[in-house]
């Protein structure tokens, strides 16, 4: 006949369990951070969370990559709502001057943040700092 753990050493091996789980998502979260501050000018792209929310009526034409000596960046083509200019669909964004996005617990980096108006169309571009 086996015997049922006690409920302290059940208590103990979930404590144990909880505690390696959150070691090792932590120290997976130090390697992103130290690999992006490495390599990040070799290719790596923010994710599209870090980008404002377009608002309603404005509309995505265009998403895409490129990249230079300084690395890459995602570029994000919006064309806005009826009526409305570039420039006002960048201010409804919060984007009418350049910024730097603080890193977040998921994205360990800090994300420069610029549009600029071109051809009635407001293009957004995102990069690691």
């Amino acid at each position: 006949m086996t015997s049922r753990p006690s409920p302290r050493k059940h208590a103990k091996r979930t404590l144990l369990a909880v505690s390696v789980t959150v070691g090792l998502l932590s120290c997976l979260w130090v390697l992103r951070f130290l690999w992006l501050q490495v390599f990040h000018t070799e290719g790596a792209l923010p994710p599209m969370s870090r980008i404002p929310q377009v608002p309603a009526g404005a509309t995505v034409t265009h998403e895409g990559m490129e990249c230079a000596s300084g690395g890459c960046w995602r570029t994000i083509t919006l064309a806005p709502a009826g009526g409305q200019s570039p420039q006002d669909l960048a201010r409804a964004m919060g984007l009418a001057e350049e910024q730097t996005l603080p890193p977040t617990l998921f994205d360990p980096m800090s994300v420069y943040l610029a549009a600029k108006p071109q051809d009635g169309e407001l293009i957004v571009y995102l990069s690691y700092q």
